[in-house]
Protein backbone atom coordinates (compact mmCIF):
# COMPACT_ATOMS: atom_id res chain seq x y z
CA UNK A 1 0.00 0.00 0.00
CA UNK A 2 2.95 2.61 1.05
CA UNK A 3 4.67 1.99 -2.80
CA UNK A 4 1.16 2.43 -3.99
CA UNK A 5 0.92 5.74 -2.43
CA UNK A 6 4.35 6.61 -3.46
CA UNK A 7 3.44 6.03 -6.80
CA UNK A 8 0.65 8.18 -6.93
CA UNK A 9 2.08 11.10 -4.86
CA UNK A 10 4.80 10.56 -8.17
CA UNK A 11 2.02 10.63 -10.53
CA UNK A 12 0.81 13.82 -8.85
CA UNK A 13 3.69 15.55 -8.97
CA UNK A 14 4.43 15.21 -12.63
CA UNK A 15 1.19 16.24 -13.67
CA UNK A 16 1.43 18.92 -11.41
CA UNK A 17 4.49 20.02 -13.10
CA UNK A 18 3.34 18.87 -16.37
CA UNK A 19 5.96 16.67 -16.92
CA UNK A 20 5.78 14.01 -19.90
CA UNK A 21 7.05 11.54 -18.02
CA UNK A 22 5.61 8.14 -16.31
CA UNK A 23 5.48 6.12 -13.34
CA UNK A 24 5.51 2.75 -13.45
CA UNK A 25 5.18 0.00 -9.88
CA UNK A 26 5.82 -3.17 -9.52
CA UNK A 27 5.32 -4.22 -6.46
CA UNK A 28 7.32 -2.45 -3.53
CA UNK A 29 9.25 -1.15 -6.98
CA UNK A 30 8.52 2.52 -7.73
CA UNK A 31 10.24 4.19 -10.78
CA UNK A 32 9.45 7.16 -12.84
CA UNK A 33 10.56 7.73 -16.53
CA UNK A 34 11.36 10.65 -18.69
CA UNK A 35 8.59 9.42 -21.00
CA UNK A 36 4.93 9.27 -21.58
CA UNK A 37 4.37 5.84 -21.58
CA UNK A 38 6.24 3.51 -19.67
CA UNK A 39 8.98 1.54 -21.95
CA UNK A 40 8.31 -2.51 -23.02
CA UNK A 41 11.71 -3.92 -22.51
CA UNK A 42 15.55 -2.53 -21.33
CA UNK A 43 16.35 -0.87 -25.34
CA UNK A 44 13.34 1.49 -24.97
CA UNK A 45 14.11 2.13 -21.45
CA UNK A 46 17.56 2.98 -22.35
CA UNK A 47 16.91 5.12 -25.47
CA UNK A 48 14.66 7.27 -22.96
CA UNK A 49 17.39 7.90 -20.17
CA UNK A 50 18.57 11.68 -19.84
CA UNK A 51 21.91 11.73 -17.46
CA UNK A 52 22.05 14.92 -17.01
CA UNK A 53 18.51 15.28 -15.84
CA UNK A 54 18.91 12.46 -13.62
CA UNK A 55 21.89 13.63 -12.26
CA UNK A 56 20.26 16.95 -11.68
CA UNK A 57 17.16 15.50 -9.84
CA UNK A 58 19.76 12.74 -7.80
CA UNK A 59 22.08 15.84 -6.89
CA UNK A 60 18.93 18.36 -5.82
CA UNK A 61 17.37 15.64 -3.41
CA UNK A 62 20.75 14.62 -2.03
CA UNK A 63 20.77 18.24 -1.00
CA UNK A 64 17.58 17.61 0.78
CA UNK A 65 18.62 14.96 2.35
CA UNK A 66 16.91 12.15 0.45
CA UNK A 67 18.78 9.47 -2.01
CA UNK A 68 17.49 7.31 -4.10
CA UNK A 69 18.82 4.40 -6.27
CA UNK A 70 21.97 5.54 -7.95
CA UNK A 71 20.57 4.38 -11.10
CA UNK A 72 17.58 5.45 -12.84
CA UNK A 73 14.86 7.03 -10.62
CA UNK A 74 13.79 4.19 -8.96
CA UNK A 75 12.33 3.43 -5.07
CA UNK A 76 11.95 0.48 -3.45
CA UNK A 77 9.56 0.13 0.03
CA UNK A 78 10.29 -2.13 2.65
CA UNK A 79 9.10 -2.89 5.75
CA UNK A 80 10.70 -0.44 7.66
CA UNK A 81 9.76 2.46 4.89
CA UNK A 82 6.86 4.96 6.71
CA UNK A 83 4.31 7.48 5.57
CA UNK A 84 6.65 10.14 6.69
CA UNK A 85 9.36 8.53 4.79
CA UNK A 86 7.75 8.38 1.58
CA UNK A 87 6.23 12.16 2.32
CA UNK A 88 9.84 13.67 2.55
CA UNK A 89 10.77 11.96 -0.52
CA UNK A 90 8.20 13.34 -2.60
CA UNK A 91 8.13 16.96 -0.56
CA UNK A 92 11.90 16.89 -1.83
CA UNK A 93 10.98 16.16 -5.34
CA UNK A 94 8.65 18.26 -5.43
CA UNK A 95 11.41 21.03 -4.57
CA UNK A 96 13.70 19.76 -7.13
CA UNK A 97 11.00 19.68 -9.85
CA UNK A 98 9.99 23.05 -8.88
CA UNK A 99 13.31 24.49 -9.64
CA UNK A 100 14.27 22.42 -12.23
CA UNK A 101 10.67 23.55 -14.11
CA UNK A 102 11.75 27.09 -13.32
CA UNK A 103 14.52 26.88 -15.56
CA UNK A 104 12.77 25.26 -19.09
Amino acid sequence: PLAERLADGLRALIAQHRLPWCVTQVGARVEFQFTTTPPHNGSEADAILDGELEHLIHLGLLNRGVMITPFHNMMLVCPQTTVADAQRLLDALAQVLSEIVATL
